[in-house]
């Protein structure tokens, strides 16, 4: 099943591709990091930016440039959180990177219009979630393709620092935010890892490339190892 092309950072809240939902954009300022009492972060950094409708030829831009970076193989993680009230919230996302061994580091891409992006500046914790091969459905349905309740797809447990763990999952990375920064409609996020867990087999990992999920162990091969 092809995903949406824009994988990256998307909504998971409902089945429907990511920037279609009016609810989820209705009443967000632009700027989700001007709350000084939220907010202990750098202001974003819009300088230069348009972010109104883009022109015909940023568009195009857009569009050579997804069709570009889609020859770039990605792991694929689901990103969790989870608010003071018990509300979790994840999305799917490719975007996803260490940023230092010593001391453990990991920097995350968020669509600040996101119900995680906008809630990720108070709870300052999130776990990210590395998927297997075999939770595809798990990354359908944290990108929207999947029903409203996305939690129903895998198995959750809270964390250790109380954010939702996917069960047998490769790798779970427990993070309090350390930096947020706003580059305009995307969170980057500077995450001090606190606790990792790993599942006890090594499956093959799920890997996003040329606009689809797949696996880097090919169709025959991944069968042949199942006899």
């Amino acid at each position: 099943m092809h995903l949406p092309r824009d994988l990256n950072h998307t909504d998971s809240s409902r089945a429907r591709p990511p920037g279609s939902d009016p609810a989820d954009q209705a009443g967000v300022e632009d700027n989700v990091l001007a709350d000084p009492q939220a907010l202990t972060y750098p202001a974003p950094n819009t300088d230069g930016y348009d972010l109104d409708e883009p022109s015909a030829q940023a568009w195009q831009a857009s569009n050579d440039f997804r069709n570009g970076i889609s020859h770039l193989t990605r792991g694929v993680a689901v990103v969790t959180s989870i608010d003071h009230h018990g509300e979790r919230f994840g999305v799917t996302t490719t975007g996803v990177c260490a940023l230092s061994m010593e001391p453990p580091t990991l920097v995350v891409c968020i669509r600040r219009r996101s119900k995680l992006g906008r809630n990720l500046p108070s709870t300052r914790r999130f776990c990210v979630n590395v998927l297997s091969s075999q939770q595809r459905d798990v990354a359908e349905a944290f990108a929207g393709l999947r029903g409203v309740d996305r939690f129903s797809n895998g198995r959750w447990i809270a964390g250790v620092n109380g954010s939702p763990v996917l069960s047998g999952a490769l790798a779970s990375f427990e993070c309090e935010v350390d930096l947020l920064y706003g580059y305009p409609n995307h969170l980057i996020t500077v995450g001090s890892v606190q606790h990792v867990a790993q599942a006890a087999e090594h499956d093959d990992p799920l890997v996003y490339a040329a606009g689809q999920l797949s696996s880097l162990v090919p169709p025959d091969l991944a069968m042949a190892a199942m006899h």
